[in-house]
């Protein structure tokens, strides 16, 4: 339990007791205080969001804080953070959603400075599939903020929370010397001028989010709230590039759109404004540009390897000549992975970009009819470095290093990507009988991959895409469980039968899909 207790916390605490137990505050606001709990029944982390006591009696308020909670109940996507329950006893107004262990976008951004441009579209893309989804439902979030963006640790994903709670409470009802709120900081020019607004206004939001994302500010800024309103009405927008010239043309323009100051200028929708930022984002880049070059380095080297090998073998050569070009090529190497591990990147990440670098070539091999034979011969590298050859060597090249004082970069690929690598990771380091157990699950986490980018690329960003999804955690968790000597096999077998079912079915609705064209 925390050490510092406040009233609110023992208040609550008594409240849900033998429910849910408390465990710390996370964190306060002006409409909401935080609170870490576990769900005693389920034995799983929660989050229970308190309306301040101050403001459960105003009967209004609270009214408008309850319908907006169970609105925002009724949305599940991958990309915003659930509502479980909505409750209330006496002045204990509350809801429970999911815990979200990672840190808000405001968080990241002042812990370790404004996002890549390549790490800053995936944050847009998914938080426009949110909204997407949420839009289609006719709910408009009406608070888009780094505030309420949540980075999964685990996987950088991004998840979107607060649906319509925060902007419950009247905004800017103070006079002109009030400090601004931050969530004027965000507001779309018809929200500030107090129109009614449409979901557009959550893609001014959210391009006003983006554009902190990649610099660390706001494109506006003033000393009142009333003097901030007016230039998001009359001023117009800096560039993005005018702070971060490495931003390509083409994401700064999809940016300046969305900060249009009339909602006909901005995308038609947020689906829209996904794909126009899928098509800048493109697949072709899975590993941080660090990675790739140790990669690339990591490939030629082992075809050096291979080929003073081969000559050393069959000709009367200098054997100190091939000792130095090894050498060479081998300190080479060990500069560039000292140079990762200085920046926060371990082995796992290398190994990482690899298994996915190898499967890209294969897909390639396939495609073009290329023999088993070749196959295995190119592959040799992935093996080696990806193995435990790569393991010792990124640890002999990091003898004397200090621990990186900030972590790695979060990834930059799709969920669905992230998710299917950590499983392909855990299927890997299960024993050898159980990997011959579930040979079925590389190829199910292909299918589901697949499955999910094919609907992204749809703009089906509804049950079928949480299904794929849900698939892959699922599968993810039994084998943490399993590891972890929390479950079993029987448990891992029925959630690849899940998984396979899950596949089946979407394979099928897209095949109808196809023929229906």
């Amino acid at each position: 339990m925390t050490t510092t207790v406040s009233p609110e916390f023992l208040e609550l605490q008594a409240v849900v007791a033998g429910r849910y137990s408390l465990e710390r505050e996370l964190g306060r606001g002006g409409m909401g205080i935080v609170l870490l709990a576990r769900d005693v029944a389920l034995d799983r982390l929660i989050a229970i969001k308190l309306l301040p006591p101050e403001l459960a009696p105003q009967a209004g308020l609270r009214h408008r804080f309850l319908r907006e909670a169970r609105t925002a109940a009724g949305l599940s996507h991958p990309h915003i953070v659930p509502i479980h329950a909505v409750e209330e006893h006496g002045d204990s107004v509350f809801f429970v959603m999911g815990f979200v262990d990672g840190e808000t976008l405001r968080e990241q951004v002042e812990r370790q400075g404004p996002l890549t441009p390549r790490a800053a579209m995936k944050l847009i893309q998914e938080v426009a599939w949110a909204l997407g989804y949420a839009h289609s439902r006719g709910v408009v979030h009406r608070d888009i903020k780094p505030e309420n963006i949540m980075i999964e640790r685990a996987t950088g994903r991004s998840m979107v929370t607060d649906f319509g709670i925060a902007s419950v409470a009247a905004i800017d009802e103070a006079g002109p010397s009030t400090t601004i709120s931050g969530t004027a900081r965000y507001m779309s020019p018809e929200q500030a001028s107090g129109e009614e607004v449409d979901a557009r206004s959550d893609l001014y939001s959210l391009g006003v989010t983006a554009f902190f994302a990649l610099t660390g500010r706001t494109p506006f800024d003033a000393p009142t709230a009333r003097a901030l309103v007016v230039k998001h009405l009359t001023a117009p927008p800096p560039s993005v590039t005018s702070l971060r010239p490495e931003v390509s043309g083409k994401l700064a323009a999809v940016i300046d759109r969305c900060l249009a100051k009339t909602p006909g200028e901005r995308f038609p929708s947020a689906d829209e404004l996904a794909q126009a930022v899928g098509a800048v984002r493109g697949r072709e880049l899975r590993a941080p540009p660090l990675v790739r070059n140790f990669i690339r380095n990591a490939e030629v080297s082992t075809a050096v390897f291979l080929t003073a090998a081969v000559v050393a073998s069959g000709a009367n050569v200098d054997a100190g000549g091939i000792v130095l070009v090894f050498g060479l090529v081998l300190a080479q190497l060990g500069i560039a992975a000292r140079k990762l591990l200085l920046e926060g990147y371990a082995f796992d990440d290398i190994r990482a970009a690899l298994l996915a670098e190898a499967q890209a070539q294969e897909e390639e091999a396939e495609a073009v009819g290329q023999r088993r034979f070749i196959r295995k011969v190119y592959g040799v590298w992935h093996r080696v470095w990806a193995g435990k050859f790569g393991r010792r060597f990124f640890k002999i090249a990091g003898y004397g290093l200090a621990p990186p004082e900030r972590p790695a970069l979060p990834s930059p690929d799709p969920t669905e990507v992230v998710l299917g690598r950590s499983v392909a990771e855990l299927y890997e380091a299960l024993p050898p009988e159980q990997r011959k157990q579930f040979a079925e699950v590389p190829k199910v986490i292909r299918r589901l991959e697949h499955d999910a980018e094919t609907l992204r690329q749809r703009g089906d960003q509804g049950d079928r895409l949480e299904s794929a999804v849900g698939a892959l955690e699922n599968l993810r968790l039994g084998m943490l469980r399993l590891r972890a000597g929390t479950g079993t096999v029987s448990d891992l077998t029925a959630d690849l039968s899940r998984a396979r079912e899950i596949g089946d079915r979407i394979d099928a609705e897209l095949e109808v899909r196809e023929v229906l064209k």
